[in-house]
């Protein structure tokens, strides 16, 4: 019988009633009636050319052809559900946690990896938490933010931290004031990503600048809202050179004083022990891919 002539839903009925010896229990199932039950098998019987069930007053009994016929319906059907057994494991998403400001770069590799790898679905969760624990959060990789010293073992590297003053184009027009020294930072707003503006102290103490009040401004809550602030003309900001590399390559943002300050913090991949090869696979991606922002 050609495939596509195969009555697939009246064998289902059928294989349900010769399972049960009952068109009664096989409704149960399946919640139909047992006239809708009785009707498909009558269907699938017209439809072979033969009988499948020989009917008595209170029972059922297979007929030979149909004794045949259930061993090869019931098989059939468990293949099928095995297939959509595995089918559905294979879309099961690897979950990937990571700092919000991290995500702008996540997502600038992982839209190529789509392309590439369109059977491996992705889920990707931000977070204001820096860190991750395997034993009591469902992710399969994490990305961390941590001085290098303290990287363990179970993390590999993406990018160290390499944070620079940030400003667009637009603002420095607008206000017509110089931006050549760090001193001449008091012109502009000052932009921070943390409540405690420890980026901006550390920064001016690097370049030897001790004179500029950087206790004003306007503070965020995490780096990526303090970076975006300054893309759209906000105030001057400490952004990191890899995390703002598209912004930078376009010349949405200026960057008056390079080189880049290395804060000694690192952005980490970090991977569950029990990872299957969908997640390897999605590690190595990040990781072979890490390496190229870092260098440009």
């Amino acid at each position: 019988m050609p495939r596509q002539n195969l009555p697939l839903y009246a064998l289902s009925v059928f294989e349900a009633a010769a399972r049960h010896q009952s068109f009664t229990r096989a409704a149960n199932e399946l919640c139909l009636t047992q006239g809708a039950v009785s009707k498909q098998v009558a269907a699938l019987e017209a439809h072979l050319g033969y009988e499948l069930f020989h009917r008595f007053a209170r029972s059922l009994r297979l007929t030979p052809r149909g004794e045949m016929l259930r061993g090869y319906a019931q098989r059939a059907f468990t293949v099928l559900e095995q297939g959509l057994d595995a089918t559905a494991m294979l879309s099961t998403p690897v979950n990937i946690k990571a700092p919000s400001c991290v995500v702008r770069w996540l997502l600038a590799v992982l839209r190529d990896f789509n392309h590439r790898h369109p059977d491996i679905p992705i889920q990707l969760s931000s977070s204001h938490d820096h860190d991750i624990d395997f034993a009591k959060e469902d992710f399969d990789l994490g990305v961390v933010y941590k001085p290098e010293s303290a990287l363990g073992k179970c993390a590999q590297l993406l990018f160290r931290e390499a944070l620079t003053p940030v400003i667009a184009p637009e603002l420095l027009r607008r206000s017509g004031k110089p931006l050549a020294v760090p001193a001449h930072i008091v012109h502009y707003p000052m932009l921070h990503p943390s409540l405690d503006k420890r980026d901006w102290r550390q920064w001016l103490a690097a370049r030897g600048e001790s004179t500029l009040d950087y206790r004003r401004g306007t503070v965020f809550d995490t780096l990526d809202q303090a970076m975006g602030a300054a893309v759209q003309g906000f105030g001057i900001t400490l952004g990191d050179m890899t995390l703002l590399q598209d912004e930078i390559s376009s010349a949405r943002v200026l960057t008056p004083f390079l080189p880049p300050w290395p804060s000694g913090f690192v952005y980490a991949l970090a991977t569950r022990p029990d990872c299957n090869a969908e997640v390897l696979t999605v590690r190595d991606w990040l990781l072979s891919h890490s390496a190229g922002f870092e260098g440009a």
